[in-house]
């Protein structure tokens, strides 16, 4: 009788801590019998209540029966089971249950893989369907359909193939369940030839299917073909449902074209609009930049709610009418229809991605000053403009915040403080945050690596891209920009080919930011011939490319080549002018320099005048630079004193470059280079007592010589040496052995 006592007092603590029980209509005469069967449907009714409402204790008390009846080998049960506890999160005791499964069949597999998908496991879910199937379970068009939504979540096309041919083999391929997860999967991976290949080779589709071909079309960004085959879904007798529209709504929000024909249809053919497809109107045409078109919709709405309005806020901001996006968030309060985090979310964005970033702030401050908990969204959406603002103190704030209301972990979060610490030049916080980050994505490497690239840690950002390759995580065109930016600034010439040849490969070359990045790389590496080669082939020029290949070519003295590109460069911005009065700097062209400096419509920078002064001091034109300082504008700062101080040198003029250099010292600038210089031009005329004076002068202020850091790849990685730091390197030792060897070597020969 102790086995039935046991389950009488399982049954009331069951009874006690579940409403749902109460509700079941077990009758506790009937569970203490001793027929199996009845246990056995009691239990799976439990199980499926448990299901239904996600309540895991419900499957523990389903547990001890079925453990206490002796019903633990049954499969049925046990897949129940299964299904339960990996719906709750409880992967253990599923895999638990899974192991002791005497048995295993496509059902029972079926439940484990789900479990693994719903939880994030999908490699593990594809690595267990491939050791079952060597153990000889037989998979069936659900374990395939699992299968490949597993892959899509990886976006990994050679395994979905794989295991495409696979299915095919199998005899699946002709299955409409099959055939539908295998165009998801394949429109998620990128390859919507195979998507097209699997939908013209169903013998039949159902809406489903049409959708699938429709959004695939139109996440390629392929919207002409996406209208055409809903266009043949409705011909061929196939009524769109709203997952259908919602589906084309959102792939197709930037072209107004198919939002027109979607909303056409739906006011054609009396499609009864939900609330959740008028939203979605009102965020497609905002989105398409038909802010107007999204309030027709909107005062159309026979009901207006909380998300009805948050759309057409973000329609205005995104499409930057931001007064008018302020005076809607009035309106919604004067509505009587409360704000919430996520309406206030959106307009941050807006105003963040548009570089209003003061706006940005206001519209945080008024989140938080009406008593609403900022979420993940509003945290990572104000964060940049944090950065705008050069507000550090502001970021270490919202990163405690973060910490204390366990926001902290989020992923988004997380990517936005790297990027953000990278950009205040904190490197160490950036590195601390990313090292946290478990569950790295490409945004997170994305980020450490452009925060080492902007900070000229290259070495290190060659490094990080290394192991991001080692995750097997796809670069994005912004990693790829980053890392080709290093390979820039340590002459990284092979790395930078084999990045070249990886994006010729993926096809992000024609992208005009990695296309500019590739000619920057190539003319900072000597090779200026690939670098115009670059140029060339690029058919999608922005100005930024015109700028990079115009300084490449005034670095390397081109000037005639740098001019022509300035000249097909239709409205120059402050970058062009730098790098023209570069080249004209560089190659003596002082007349062509002073034209082109006359002919700036902008007002010129401390940089442009620092060039021009330049130019004219390199000619031996000093007084006509000095002339040029005393008529700034604004005051003069160190850099135009120093490129006059250079010239000084090169001309030998004592008395402006000891006037120049009282101007450098006066500033208070702590740039060992222009004192060094100063002490230079005095020892040329044998003034040493002078000399003596500024190097006193530069232990008073703390003025220290830079050390010089020089770089050297070797065995493909690329290894950085820093003066007087030879004991940060762990082979200093052998290397200062080889050199001594080298030494000896050298006085050998000269004797």
């Amino acid at each position: 009788m102790k086995p039935f006592s046991s389950l009488v007092s399982l049954l009331k603590v069951a009874v006690s801590s579940s409403r749902l029980l109460s509700s079941s209509s077990l009758s506790l005469p009937l569970l203490l019998s001793k027929d199996f069967h009845s246990v056995k449907d009691h239990c799976r009714h439990l199980l499926e209540l448990g299901i239904l409402h996600e309540n895991p204790s419900l499957g523990s008390h389903a547990h001890a029966r079925i453990v206490v009846f002796g019903l633990e080998r049954d499969s049925f049960l046990s897949t129940k089971l299964i299904t339960l506890y990996s719906l709750c999160g409880r992967l253990h005791d599923a895999s638990a249950i899974f192991a002791r499964v005497p048995r295993c069949d496509a059902f029972i597999l079926n439940a484990v893989l789900r479990g693994y998908c719903a939880n994030g496991l999908h490699q593990k879910a594809i690595d267990l369907f491939h050791r079952k199937r060597k153990d000889g379970v037989r998979p069936d068009s659900y374990t395939f359909s699992c299968i490949f939504k597993a892959c899509a979540s990886l976006s990994d096309l050679r395994q979905g193939k794989e295991l495409h041919h696979l299915a095919a083999a199998g005899g699946f391929e002709s299955d409409v369940f099959v055939g539908n997860s295998l165009m998801c999967m394949y429109a998620k991976c990128g390859s919507i030839e195979d998507v097209v290949r699997v939908f013209d080779g169903m013998p039949q589709q159902d809406t489903v299917s049409w959708t699938s071909i429709v959004s695939a079309y139109a996440r390629d960004g392929r919207h002409v073909e996406a209208a055409e085959k809903l266009r043949q879904m409705i011909e061929c007798g196939f009524r769109p449902d709203q997952v259908t529209m919602l589906t084309v709504l959102a792939m197709s929000g930037d072209t107004p074209e198919v939002v027109g024909q979607v909303h056409g249809y739906i006011l054609r053919s009396g499609f009864e609009p939900t609330s959740m497809i008028q939203n979605s109107l009102i965020s497609a045409y905002g989105k398409c930049g038909r802010a107007e078109e999204a309030r027709k919709v909107f005062h159309g709405c026979a009901r207006v709610n909380r998300v009805t309005w948050n759309a057409l806020i973000s329609s205005y901001a995104q499409n930057g009418l931001f007064d008018e996006s302020r005076q809607l968030l009035r309106d919604m309060k004067h509505s009587g229809c409360d704000l919430d985090v996520v309406t206030y979310s959106g307009v941050i964005s807006s105003f963040s991605q548009n570089d209003l970033f003061g706006s940005a702030m206001a519209v945080f401050e008024e989140l938080v000053n009406v008593g609403l908990k900022p979420d993940v969204v509003a945290i990572a959406s104000v964060l940049p403009a944090i950065s705008g603002l050069q507000c550090s103190n502001y970021c270490k704030e919202i990163h405690a915040f973060t910490y204390r209301h366990r926001l902290e972990s989020d992923r988004r979060i997380r990517n936005a403080l790297v990027s953000v610490y990278s950009k205040f030049g904190l490197l160490q916080c950036a590195e601390r945050v990313f090292g946290a980050i478990g569950d790295r994505d490409v945004i997170s490497w994305s980020s450490m690596v452009m925060g080492y690239a902007q900070n000229q840690y290259f070495a290190e950002a060659l490094d990080t891209f290394q192991r991001m390759i080692g995750t097997r995580t796809e670069p994005n065109p912004i990693t790829v920009t980053s890392v080709l930016s290093s390979c820039a600034g340590v002459s990284g010439l092979r790395q930078g080919k084999e990045i070249h040849a990886w994006a010729v490969k993926n096809s992000v070359d024609d992208q005009p930011f990695v296309g500019s990045a590739l000619v920057d790389m190539y003319a900072k590496c000597g090779r200026l011939g690939d670098s115009r080669k670059v140029f060339d082939l690029m058919e999608d020029k922005n100005l930024v490319t015109y700028n990079v290949m115009m300084g490449g070519y005034a670095v390397h003295g081109l000037t005639e080549n740098a001019l022509e590109i300035f000249g097909m460069v239709d409205e120059p911005d402050q970058v062009s002018f730098i790098a023209a009065l570069s080249a004209c700097s560089h190659g003596g062209k002082v007349e062509e320099g002073i034209e082109i400096f006359n002919s700036m419509r902008m007002r010129p920078r401390e940089g442009h005048y620092a060039l021009m002064v330049d130019l004219l001091a390199r000619s031996g034109r000093l007084q006509q630079a000095l002339d040029l300082i005393t008529t700034m504008p604004t005051k003069a700062g160190s850099e135009i004193w120093g490129a006059m101080l250079g010239a000084c040198r090169i001309h030998s003029d004592l008395e402006i470059g000891i006037y120049t250099g009282n101007r450098i010292i006066e500033s208070g600038s702590g740039n060992s280079g222009y004192y060094v210089l100063l002490s230079n031009i005095l020892a040329d005329f044998g003034r040493w007592e002078d000399v003596e004076v500024i190097r006193e002068l530069m232990k008073e202020k703390e003025v220290k010589k830079c050390a010089g850091c020089s770089w050297i790849e070797v065995n493909k990685r690329v290894r950085s040496f820093v003066a007087k730091e030879r004991a940060h390197h762990p082979e200093w030792k052998s290397m200062f052995q080889v050199l001594s060897a080298l030494n000896e070597q050298t006085r050998g020969m000269s004797c």
